[in-house]
Parts: structure tokens; C-alpha cells; sequence
């Protein structure tokens, strides 16, 4: 398992940065060609996230640590000031990506159980994720100074339903930016500041509640550390790639092969 779980983090590393569902893809990689149980692969793929987590802290460092800076004197009162604002839209994203990402993992775990009906689900939510994108705009003028506390209500929301494997975050949330009116560069790095807390608060979440998946503590660290290094080193370049090339259409290829193959 320890050459499987340093392969999966190779690819979590790579394709976390680029809006067709890492999730999903991981899931189906492992219940196709590795024959781990649906379940535990979901867990598993949640957990791997640990790495490309850390990737996304260092790579916005800056605005984290001005953050953080900023925590001392935080009052959701003030919201004039921009770092209060950011502040209070990850607090609450981070909220209600949990109030609603929490059932729907629930709900993933429990059709995990469905055999070829999974497959199905996983291969429509990747159909979802290219309609969705596809659809999307780029003519906004937002910035990440705009944020309200509306959009930080609807993001999360939107966020939590990536909690079902196939269903793009990056995707999704960005996507969503866009119809918000959000200019291009600002939906990317919204999303994936608010990636951060939230897929924090899942691996507590997931640790609290069901332990760590079934592996060794060597294949565990090995794991995280090559999402971590692939993750960090493919950050630039893959969100590049994802501004300039049309990934809606490996989302539909993707979730067509997979509802096809599951019948």
C-alpha cells in the first residue's frame, strides 16, 4: 500500500489545483485500479487533502499572515475595513460550508454502499460541475474587496455540496464567483482562500468522528507529504492552465465515460 498511497498523493498534488473534482477522480482511481473499498476511499481521499491544504497556506502566506495580524482587532461591526470583511466571510463560508457538506458526506458515504449506482452519481456530478462552469461568466468587475456577507453565505452553501465526490469546489465556487460578477483573478484566489478552513475543519471533523483511515502511520505521512510537495511545486502553473483552457469539457468527458461505464 505504501507505493498505491505515495501514487495517490502524486495525483492529489496535481489535479487539486484544477476544477474537475479531485475527489471524485481520486475515488474512482482507487475503487477501479486499486480495488479499495468505495468508503474508505472516500475517506481516504478527504484525508490526502492534508497535503495540497499546507500547499495552498504557504502559496497565500501573505494574505494569511496579514490575517492573522489583523485577528486581535477583529469586530464583525467593522466591516469597512477589508481585512474584517475577508475575516468574517471565511468564518462564516467555513460555517456553512459545514452545516451543509456534513449530510452531504453523510449521504456519499451511504450510497458508496450502492455499487455501479455510486459510480453513476460521481459521473452526474461531474456532468453537473461541466454545465455548471460551462455557463459561467468573465466579464465581472468585483474584487476580493467586494465580499459581502451574502456572498459568504451563498459560498458556503455551494461549497459544501463538493462534499459529494464528483462535484468540483474549485469548480463550483468558482463558478459561482463569476455569476456573482466577480472579475476572473479574484474568483480564483477567493476560492481557494476559503478552500483552506474548510478543508481544515473536514479533516478535524473526520479524525473526530471516524479516525484516521485505515492506514500506517508511515503511509499516512507519506501520503500528505507527496500531495504537499506536488502540490506546492504544480500550484502556479495548473491554475494557470485552469484559467486558460476549457475544463468544463474534461468534466463532461470524465462523468460521461464514468455513468456509461456503470451501467
Amino acid at each position: 500500500m505504501l507505493l498505491e498511497i505515495i501514487i495517490l498523493g502524486i495525483i492529489q498534488g496535481f489535479i487539486e489545483w484544477l476544477p474537475i473534482s479531485s475527489q471524485g477522480n481520486l475515488v474512482l482511481f482507487m475503487v477501479s485500479f486499486l480495488g479499495i473499498d468505495k468508503a474508505e476511499a472516500l475517506s481516504i481521499s478527504v484525508y490526502l487533502h492534508t497535503g495540497t491544504l499546507i500547499s495552498a497556506l504557504i502559496y497565500f502566506r501573505k494574505t494569511f499572515w496579514t490575517l492573522l495580524k489583523a485577528m486581535p482587532k477583529y469586530s464583525f461591526r467593522t466591516l469597512s475595513k477589508k481585512e474584517n470583511r475577508l475575516i468574517t466571510f471565511l468564518i462564516l463560508s467555513t460555517l456553512f460550508t459545514g452545516i451543509v457538506g456534513y449530510p452531504v458526506f453523510r449521504l456519499a458515504k451511504i450510497a458508496a454502499g450502492f455499487g455501479n449506482l455510486f459510480f453513476m452519481l460521481i459521473g452526474a456530478a461531474l456532468i453537473f460541475t461541466g454545465i455548471v462552469q460551462r455557463k459561467a461568466g468573465s466579464l465581472g468587475t468585483r474584487s476580493i474587496d467586494d465580499i459581502t456577507v451574502t456572498d459568504s453565505l451563498l459560498l458556503g452553501v455551494i461549497q459544501g455540496l463538493s462534499a459529494f465526490p464528483g462535484v468540483s469546489r474549485s469548480g463550483i465556487t468558482i463558478s459561482f464567483l463569476l455569476f456573482r460578477k466577480f472579475d476572473s483573478e479574484s474568483s480564483l484566489k477567493i476560492s481557494f482562500l476559503m478552500s483552506v478552513p474548510a478543508v481544515l475543519v473536514a479533516e478535524i471533523g473526520l479524525n473526530i468522528m471516524k479516525g484516521l483511515p485505515a492506514l500506517g502511520l508511515v503511509e499516512a505521512i507519506l501520503g500528505c507529504l507527496a500531495s504537499f510537495i506536488v502540490g506546492i511545486l504544480s500550484i502556479d502553473l495548473l491554475l494557470r492552465i485552469a484559467r486558460k483552457v476549457n475544463m468544463w469539457i474534461l468534466c463532461l468527458v470524465l462523468g460521461l465515460i464514468t455513468v456509461i461505464s456503470s451501467i
